[in-house]
């Protein structure tokens, strides 16, 4: 089949599939634009998604899971893309978004393990404490600013992937000949023809229907509106108090905490609608599981209600060009074309800067560092980690490795680390959603990535491959 309405770009087969019987047949279609990207869209819908007993696909609720299918899919972009361009072309970019989505999935267990299974192991998290002072005064407890921050990496991880999977996975799948060389004409004519709605219909109302969206949101207000784990939790702590003096009143609605928590640890698997989150498999173990239930309301209602959030994610979801992602393609081609190895790494380390500046600038910006709120506790929880240390709260940083730690400290780039006991005291010289410290975060971890890819590529890549085995996570 021949690629495009451009009729100097039908000289290169997309690929090829039987229509007739008869041998030696041939007939050329144009695909157009339009066509081509839906196919991308959907390969990233698949990804995230699997099927159900009806035959039909289904989205992976679980936060969790969909990170790691997130992650393998980018590790598995980076070794493919390889492959494909017979070593001429390596996209870049997706192997360091591997080791951050990887991280991702780190903090998601961290949010669980540690914060809203509850215990003492929160209490110097929790802001009514006098002895942290004015620093905590922004109030919430430990579990609203965990589920805050879970929240916004489900939002930003989900939506982030269906903007830059798609661009890279149209490289590799229509640009790459069956040489290996790039197809100049078709990746720089079709870079400016993607948009959301000339998708498939399928594809565009699957895109509209995802978490965090219009339509979405309307169904978790409904889906607060009637939960039934909540209700049944809320009856224990409705009933009147027995007149037993201060102790015995105490006790009493101790108690009944006690049975609140139970009903909500068993329930909330069982009436799992797919807006739990995180997914009610996780619940069995949280300790204060009612109160846990109670600060997931409150931030999942302030999501649906989050009017000036559903529009700035209407616009990033109509996935159009930036100026960064055509200087990304045109990264890709000069590389494809360059005679010398360095001229080909400086061409990857501009094509992952280029993506990150899409990333950070285009995307996630709007999406997740335009909540005030989300600002609040993210800048609370670098205090905490920067002030009191890592066994308080998880430090902002990336590991290349397997795990979510590491030792080495090689392996691992931290977002504002004190450079000593003085610095430490005086608190955070930097903050995260402020752009211009996010992004010389950015270039320092993208020099770091970059130079254990020339001096440990070995391990680098060995961990990439762990990653690319969470593909049917």
């Amino acid at each position: 089949m021949a690629a495009t309405e451009d009729l100097s770009l039908t000289d290169d087969v997309l690929g090829t599939c039987r229509t007739n019987n008869t041998p030696g047949s041939r007939h050329d279609q144009t695909v157009e634009a339009h066509h081509l990207w839906s196919y991308a869209q959907e390969e990233a819908l698949i990804a995230v998604s699997e099927p159900a007993p009806d035959r039909c696909w289904r989205l992976i609720t679980d936060p969790e899971r969909r990170a790691r299918r997130i992650a393998a899919r980018y590790a598995d972009l980076y070794f493919r893309s390889a492959e494909k361009s017979r070593g001429t072309m390596q996209f870049y970019w997706v192997a360091l978004a591997a080791f951050v989505v990887k991280d991702i999935v780190g903090a998601f267990q961290y949010a669980r393990e540690k914060v809203l299974s509850g215990g003492l192991n929160n209490a110097l998290r929790t802001s009514s404490l006098s002895s942290l002072g004015s620093v905590l005064l922004s109030g919430g407890s430990p579990y609203e600013h965990a589920m805050r921050v879970y929240a916004a990496l489900a939002k930003g991880n989900l939506w982030l992937f269906m903007d830059i999977y798609p661009w890279m996975w149209f490289v590799l799948e229509y640009c790459i000949r069956p040489d290996g060389t790039l197809h100049p004409a078709l990746l720089r004519d079709h870079v400016h023809k993607r948009q959301t709605a000339t998708l498939h219909r399928e594809s565009r109302m699957a895109v509209e229907h995802l978490p965090f969206n219009q339509s979405w949101c309307a169904r978790l207000q409904e889906h607060l509106g009637s939960d039934v784990v909540y209700e049944g939790a809320r009856r224990f702590l409705d009933q009147p108090t027995i007149s037993q003096g201060p102790a015995g009143g105490y006790g009493h609605h101790v108690a009944r905490a006690l049975q609140a928590h139970a009903h909500v640890r068993q329930y909330a698997v069982i009436h799992d609608r797919g807006y739990r989150m995180p997914a009610g498999c996780y619940w069995s173990d949280f300790r204060e599981a009612f109160y846990v239930l109670e600060e997931e309301r409150k931030e999942l209602k302030r999501i649906a209600e989050d009017v000036q959030a559903v529009r700035r994610l209407k616009q990033v979801a109509r996935f159009e060009a930036s100026e960064d992602m055509v200087a990304a393609y045109e990264a890709l081609l000069r590389q494809a074309n360059s005679s010398h190895e360095n001229d080909r790494v400086q061409e990857q380390r501009f094509e992952l800067l280029a993506i990150a500046r899409h990333e950070q600038l285009r995307i996630l910006r709007p999406l997740i560092y335009a909540d005030a709120m989300l600002v609040a506790t993210m800048n609370l929880n670098h205090w905490i980690a920067r002030t009191l240390g890592s066994a308080f709260s998880q430090p902002y940083e990336l590991v290349f490795d397997a795990g979510f730690a590491t030792e080495d400290h090689a392996l691992r780039v931290r977002f504002d680390e004190p450079s000593g006991a003085w610095d430490r005291a005086t608190g955070p010289k930097r903050s995260l959603p402020n752009p211009r410290d996010r992004m010389s975060y950015v270039r320092e971890i993208a020099a770091r990535f970059d130079r254990l890819m020339n001096e440990r590529r070995t391990h680098m890549e060995s961990v990439l491959q762990t990653i690319r085995g969470w593909i049917n996570a």
